[in-house]
């Protein structure tokens, strides 16, 4: 039996917090690189979210996004066309949501990161903010 990967799991504790008004599905298309992992939908509209793990916080600046060339054009081209996209980076503590093509790319120090930090409950409040009325 494979190991579930960090990432699936941050993903899935998100989504316990999450209505069943809204909807999600996990995306995996291996034939097509770059979609984001989950899209979601409600009554407000559509949210595609790439997510990324780190296992610890880092201790220096990194660019914590870490996206493929292939991720990056797929959020840049839907963020273009008016979409609502975002990289939300989970580590054990919560994640932070990146919103536009200058987060995704930016390099986030320790404290920086720490200041953003939500916990699972607030960013799966956000995605349904996001997505329904």
């Amino acid at each position: 039996m494979p190991s579930v990967k960090p990432e699936n799991t941050f993903i899935h504790s998100v989504h316990r917090h999450l209505s069943p008004s809204t909807y999600h599905e996990k995306m995996n298309n291996p034939y097509h690189g770059g979609t984001p992992d989950v899209w979601y939908s409600g009554n407000a509209g559509d949210l595609w979210v790439e997510y990324k793990f780190l296992p610890r916080v880092p201790q220096r600046s990194i660019v914590v996004a870490n996206l493929s060339e292939l991720q990056k054009d797929w959020l840049e081209r839907r963020h273009e066309e008016g979409r609502t996209v975002a990289v939300i980076v989970g580590c054990p503590s919560g994640g932070i949501i990146l919103r536009d093509p200058e987060e995704w790319t930016a390099t986030f120090t320790a404290v920086e990161y720490n200041n953003r930090l939500l916990d699972r409950k607030q960013i799966a409040a956000w995605i349904a903010q996001t997505t329904t009325r």
